[in-house]
C-alpha cells in the first residue's frame, strides 16, 4: 500500500506564502483601480471647475454692466423728476387772463382812437379822452411786457417737456438694457447653480472613491506584512531543510567512512546501514514504502 504524501512545513509555508502575495497583489490591483476612478473624477472636477469659473466671470460682468445701466437709468429718471417739478413752478408764473386783458385793452384802445378822430367834441373832452388813451396804452404796455413774459415761460415749459421726454426715453432704453442684462445674469446664474450641484456629486463620488482606496491599501499593507512574515519563516524553513539534508549527508558519509575502516565486513555493514537508517527515519527524512 502506497502512503499519501504529506506536505513538509516547508511545502505549507510555500503554499501559505504564494496564497498571500495573490491576496496582496489583488488587493493592490483593485486599489488601483479605485485610484484611478477617483483621479478620473478629480480630473472631471477641475474641467467643471474651469467652467465655472469662466461663468462667473461672465455672469460678474453682466452684472456690472446692469449695475451701470440701472444707475444711469436712475440718474435719468430723478433729473426728470427734477425738470417736472421745475415746470410747475413755471408753469404756475403763467397768468392765463393776460391775453384776455390784454385783447380788451387793445379793444378799447381803438375805439378811444375812433371816437377822437370821429366825433367833435370840446377842447377839455378831448383832452381828457386823450389822457384815457395814454393810460390805456400805458396799460397795454405792461401787459404786453407781462405777456412776453409768459410766452418766454411757455417756451421754457415747452422745452422742459421736450428735456423730460427725452429724459424718460433714454431712461426707458437704459431700463431695457437693464432687463434683457438682468434676464442673461439669470440665465448664467443657473449655470453656475447646475455646475455647483455637479461638482458636488463629483467630491462626493470622488471622496467615497478615496474611501475605498485607503481601505483596500490598508488591507493590501496588512497584506504585505504576512507576506514579509511569512517569506522570513520560509526561508528560515528552507536553511533549517538544507541543514538537516547537509547533516543526513554527514551522517552517511561517517558511516561509509566507518564502513572501510571496518575492511568491509558485511556484517557490520548491514548494522551500520541499519543504523544510518534509523538516524534518518528519526529526522523525518526517509519514508518506507511497502
Amino acid at each position: 500500500m502506497v502512503r499519501k504524501k504529506v506536505p513538509t512545513e516547508l511545502e505549507k509555508a510555500e503554499i501559505k506564502l504564494r496564497t498571500l502575495v495573490e491576496r496582496r497583489d489583488r488587493l493592490n490591483a483593485q486599489a488601483n483601480q479605485i485610484r484611478g476612478e477617483r483621479d478620473q473624477l478629480h480630473e472631471q472636477k477641475r474641467t467643471l471647475a474651469a467652467e465655472l469659473r469662466k461663468l462667473k466671470d461672465a455672469r460678474d460682468a453682466i452684472v456690472r454692466d446692469m449695475r451701470a445701466h440701472k444707475a444711469k437709468r436712475n440718474e435719468l429718471q430723478v433729473k426728470a423728476k427734477h425738470l417736472i417739478e421745475l415746470r410747475r413752478q413755471v408753469r404756475g408764473k403763467v397768468k392765463t387772463q393776460v391775453g384776455g386783458d390784454l385783447a380788451s385793452l387793445r379793444r378799447e384802445i381803438a375805439r378811444i382812437e375812433m371816437d377822437q378822430q370821429t366825433r367833435t367834441m370840446k377842447l377839455d373832452e378831448e383832452n381828457e379822452l386823450l389822457e384815457q388813451l395814454k393810460v390805456k396804452i400805458r396799460e397795454m404796455r405792461e401787459l404786453e411786457k407781462v405777456r412776453g413774459a409768459e410766452e418766454a415761460v411757455t417756451r421754457n415749459v415747452k422745452e422742459l417737456d421736450a428735456k423730460i421726454d427725452e429724459l424718460f426715453q433714454t431712461a426707458d432704453a437704459e431700463h431695457a438694457q437693464v432687463l434683457a442684462l438682468s434676464a442673461q445674469a439669470n440665465e448664467m446664474h443657473d449655470k453656475v447653480t447646475d455646475l455647483v450641484k455637479n461638482m458636488a456629486v463629483l467630491i462626493a463620488e470622488a471622496n467615497k472613491k478615496h474611501e475605498e482606496y485607503l481601505e483596500l491599501r490598508g488591507r493590501a499593507d496588512e497584506q504585505h506584512q504576512k507576506v514579509v512574515e511569512m517569506r522570513d519563516k520560509v526561508l528560515a524553513t528552507r536553511d533549517e531543510a538544507r541543514a538537516e539534508i547537509r547533516e543526513a549527508r554527514q551522517i552517511l558519509k561517517q558511516q561509509r567512512q566507518q564502513v572501510r575502516r571496518e575492511l568491509y565486513d558485511e556484517k557490520k555493514l548491514d548494522e551500520y546501514a541499519n543504523k544510518a537508517v534509523e538516524a534518518l527515519l528519526k529526522k523525518g527524512k526517509v519514508e518506507i514504502r511497502g
